[in-house]
C-alpha cells in the first residue's frame, strides 16, 4: 500500500493591519529615507558620458610634446597670417573669421595657454628656446645632446679657450697661480638666422590644429637641417664657425683606407685622439659619439669578417653605437668624406634672441595662391676645446 500523501499546509493568515499612528510613523520614516537618497545622488546618475571621438579641430593626431611645439610654431604663423589679412582689411572675409574664431578657441581651450598673452595675442617669445626642441629631430647635433645658452643678448664672454679649472696645493696663505690666458677668450656672439617657407594659403586658412602642426613641423625641420650644416662646417663672418673650424686642425687626420682593419684603426683613432686630450669629465661624462655620413655609418655597419658583424652595436636600427658610443648619422655630411669622434657638452649652441615669425609675399606667391612665412633668430656657435673633436678625412667607405 502506498502511504496517504500529506495535505498541503494552510496557507498563513493576513496580518491585522498596523493601529493608525504606527502606520503613520512607519510611512514618514520610509518617505524620510527616499528624500535622504534622491539628495544624495549626482546630478547626472549615470556619471559622464565619456567617448573616443576627436575635436577635429583641437585634437592632433599624434599627441606628444614634438607635435605640440610644431603646433605652437604652426599657430604664431597663422596668427601672423590673420594679422596680415585685417591689416590689408580682409579680416571679415568668411574664411578669415573662421581662423580668427578657430584661434579664439585654441585659447579658451587652454591646451596652448602658455603662447597667448592676456589679451589674446600671441607672446613675442612664444618659441624662445624652444626652438632648440622643435629642431632636435632634425638634427644630429641637437640630438648628441649639445649645450644651449638663450637669451643673452648681442654678446656673452664664457671664459678663455682651452682653459679648464685649475687646481693647486699652496701652503697656507699662499695664493695659487694664476691661469695663463693662451689664445683669446671664448665669446658667443649673434649670427642671422633666416628660414623661409613658402605655404599656400589654403593651409593657412584651414582651421585645424594638425594643419598647425604641418605648418610648424616644416619650418623646424628646415632650421634643424641649418643648424648641422653650419653646426659642422659654418665659417664666418656671416655665418657661425662652425666645428671645423674651431677644433684643432691637427685633429684632422687622413683616413687608414678601405679594409677591416683599416676601419678599427679609423674608428678607434678618431675617439683616442678625443680620450688623450684629457678633457675634464672624460668621454663619457661629456656625452661623446661618432657621426658620419649615412653612407659611411651604413658601410661600417655592413663590415663582416671570418668571425662575424665587425661592429655587431650598429646593427641597432633605432639606437646604433660604437665602442659604446651613440652613433649619428646624416645626409648633411654625404659629401664630406669624414669619420668623426666627439663631446657634445663641449660644444654650445648659443641662441641670442628668440624665434620670430613674419609673413610676406615673394615673386610668383600672389599667382600661386600662397604666401612666405619668414622665421628670424639670432645664433652662434661655441667649442669649449679645441681638441673636444676629431676627424677622419678622406673616408672613401
Amino acid at each position: 500500500m502506498h502511504p496517504k500523501p500529506k495535505s498541503a499546509p494552510p496557507a498563513p493568515a493576513t496580518l491585522p493591519p498596523l493601529p493608525a499612528h504606527l502606520q503613520a510613523s512607519v510611512d514618514a520614516a520610509v518617505i524620510k529615507g527616499v528624500e535622504a537618497a534622491l539628495a544624495a545622488r549626482p546630478n547626472n546618475p549615470q556619471g559622464p558620458i565619456v567617448t573616443n571621438v576627436r575635436d577635429l579641430q583641437l585634437d592632433l593626431t599624434k599627441d606628444s610634446r614634438q607635435a605640440h611645439l610644431n603646433a605652437a610654431l604652426g599657430l604664431k604663423m597663422k596668427q601672423a597670417y590673420l594679422k596680415q589679412a585685417k591689416h590689408f582689411g580682409r579680416g571679415n572675409d568668411e574664411a578669415f573669421q573662421k581662423l580668427d574664431a578657430f584661434l579664439t578657441r585654441v585659447k579658451a581651450a587652454g591646451q596652448f595657454a602658455g603662447i597667448f598673452e592676456s589679451g589674446g595675442a600671441f607672446t613675442r617669445e612664444t618659441v624662445t628656446s624652444e626652438i632648440v626642441e622643435l629642431a632636435r629631430p632634425n638634427s644630429i647635433l641637437l640630438g648628441a645632446g649639445i649645450r644651449t645658452i638663450s637669451g643673452y643678448g648681442a654678446r656673452l664672454t664664457m671664459g678663455t679657450i682651452d682653459e679648464g679649472v685649475k687646481v693647486y696645493w699652496v701652503a697656507e696663505g699662499e695664493p695659487g697661480t694664476p691661469s695663463t690666458v693662451k689664445d683669446g677668450s671664448l665669446v658667443l656672439t649673434a649670427h642671422k638666422l633666416m628660414a623661409l617657407a613658402r605655404i599656400s594659403n589654403d593651409l593657412l586658412r584651414l582651421s585645424a590644429i594638425d594643419a598647425a602642426a604641418i605648418i610648424g613641423g616644416d619650418m623646424a625641420a628646415a632650421i634643424g637641417l641649418e643648424i648641422d650644416i653650419t653646426g659642422f662646417k659654418g665659417k664666418g663672418p656671416k655665418r657661425p664657425n662652425g666645428i671645423r673650424h674651431q677644433m684643432e686642425q691637427a685633429a684632422r687626420t687622413a683616413s687608414a683606407g678601405t679594409t677591416a682593419a683599416n676601419k678599427v684603426a679609423d674608428t678607434d683613432g678618431a675617439m683616442g685622439s678625443v680620450a688623450k686630450a684629457q678633457i675634464p669629465g672624460g668621454l663619457k661624462a661629456n656625452k661623446g659619439f661618432y657621426y658620419s655620413s649615412t653612407d659611411t655609418f651604413l658601410a661600417l655597419r655592413q663590415t663582416r669578417d671570418s668571425a662575424g658583424w665587425l661592429f655587431p652595436d650598429l646593427r641597432s636600427g633605432e639606437n646604433p653605437t660604437l665602442n659604446g658610443f651613440p652613433f649619428h648619422y646624416s645626409e648633411t655630411l654625404a659629401d664630406d668624406g669624414v669619420l668623426g669622434f666627439g663631446l657634445a657638452n663641449q660644444l654650445i649652441l648659443g641662441e641670442a634672441m628668440p624665434l620670430e615669425t613674419a609673413m610676406g609675399e615673394n615673386g610668383t606667391d600672389f599667382s600661386a595662391d600662397m604666401v612666405t612665412m619668414r622665421g628670424i633668430t639670432e645664433v652662434d656657435f661655441l667649442l669649449r676645446y679645441r681638441k673636444a673633436f676629431a676627424e677622419k678625412t678622406g673616408v672613401a667607405y
